[in-house]
């Protein structure tokens, strides 16, 4: 399946990357490898993530990788990452 990534997704993910490089530049590489191979799978459907409902009404899906969170949706022409949020910050689905 074709994935996407939203604008702010992959801000987010830079943003994370970055931060972390900051410190440890291996840890860093490790972490973007284990959120692309994570998109990977879901997008693959070995496992969904529980739904949730934003306050717009809109459904998303999401599935934790410590220390972030990756927000998607499947649609019929592609998987959609909406947003990768640190587990720090307030959920999205509120």
């Amino acid at each position: 399946m074709k994935v996407r990534f939203y604008a702010k997704a992959g801000a987010d993910l830079r943003a994370a990357v970055e931060y972390v490089a900051e410190r440890n530049p291996r840890a860093a590489e490790e972490l973007a490898e284990r959120v692309f191979a994570l998109i990977a799978r879901l997008a693959d459907g070995e496992f969904e993530g529980p739904e949730e409902h934003l306050r717009s009404g809109k459904v998303v899906r999401s599935w934790p990788i410590p220390p972030l969170r990756v927000y998607y949706q499947r649609r019929d022409e592609a998987f959609v990452v909406l947003r990768i949020y640190h587990h720090a910050r307030r959920p999205i689905a509120r």
